[in-house]
């Protein structure tokens, strides 16, 4: 984003070992207007919420457009572009595994292959301005915590965090004309292998395998995912990896044999014959078109 002021609410909390725990609601001001051809990859989960404005934008390649305010999420890995905005103001809040892990506690309230960890999908929400307020006074209330710790801190900005999940979760199955128990049953199945594969793509290439972690047959998967919108499991695991690859021909160095070589193939010419089949273009040609977009914060 082309940003004119940033300021900067963070979680501190002392560092034992391991990943420090972080957790940041930054409030932006943002040029009246601004056009800007910027890639940013995430190395962490974000929420962008919008609450003025336009804005153009592709994540992972896919086209993604707020006018007047608007919600879009990022898991980690994935890339924005932003093509073009005219926004006034916005927020965004930042979170790794170790504050909030979405695999685990995420489950609970289901955004894990939903919000977060489902590339198939740019988790997008239009709002308007009565629909921006419950998450304006959420935002507010954790800027409220951070500047004023209390008893309980990480545990109240765990729940203002959740609070906010779960409030564009509802609004998300309620346009997607998902509600009760029964449907969330009925797409959990869905949700839980998208975020399989999410995890697993790198090693793990076969339908089968997935199906016998979730304990179904290959069959009773490709029937559930297609009753809820998405491609066959081959299509998915497919779509994953050819994802993964084009993100690292096109923002980074690495060679088309390291490339293959991380992402489970141990022949770099099957490899080859793999992606020109999903994508219609060799690795190489696909690197030589976007040769220009290396740059990337």
């Amino acid at each position: 984003m082309s940003i004119s002021s940033v300021q900067k609410y963070r979680y501190q909390e002392p560092l034992t070992t391991g990943t420090p725990t972080f957790f940041e609601v930054q409030r932006i001001q943002l040029e009246t207007s601004c056009v800007a051809n910027h890639n940013h990859r995430a190395d962490h989960y974000q929420i962008y919420f919008l609450e003025e404005g336009m804005g153009k934008y592709q994540i992972d390649f896919q086209d993604v457009e707020i006018n007047g305010a608007g919600i879009f999420c990022l898991s980690p890995g994935q890339v924005l572009t932003v093509e073009s905005e005219a926004v006034k103001s916005g927020y965004q809040i930042g979170f790794n595994r170790e504050f909030y892990c979405v695999e685990t506690h995420g489950k609970e309230i289901a955004c894990n292959g939903v919000l977060f960890n489902n590339v198939h999908r740019a988790t997008t929400l239009q709002l308007s301005p009565a629909e921006a307020a419950p998450y304006q006074l959420l935002l507010s209330n954790m800027i409220r915590e951070l500047e004023k710790p209390g008893k309980a801190h990480r545990e109240m900005l765990e729940t203002y965090l959740r609070m906010f999940l779960i409030e564009v979760l509802r609004m998300y199955d309620e346009r997607a004309g998902w509600t009760g128990e029964a449907n969330d049953s009925e797409s959990r199945l869905a949700e839980d292998f998208i975020a399989l594969v999410e995890k697993h793509f790198r090693t793990i290439h076969a339908v089968s395998d997935y199906a016998e972690k979730l304990f179904v047959s290959p069959k009773s998967l490709a029937k559930r995912l297609k009753a809820h919108g998405y491609k066959t499991p081959t299509e998915t695991i497919r779509d994953r990896i050819v994802l993964e690859a084009k993100r690292d021909l096109r923002y980074t160095a690495k060679t088309i044999k390291e490339i293959a070589f991380e992402l489970g193939f141990e022949d770099p010419a099957y490899f080859t014959r793999y992606f020109k089949k999903a994508a219609s273009e060799s690795p190489q040609a696909y690197r030589d078109t976007y040769q220009n977009d290396r740059v990337i914060s």
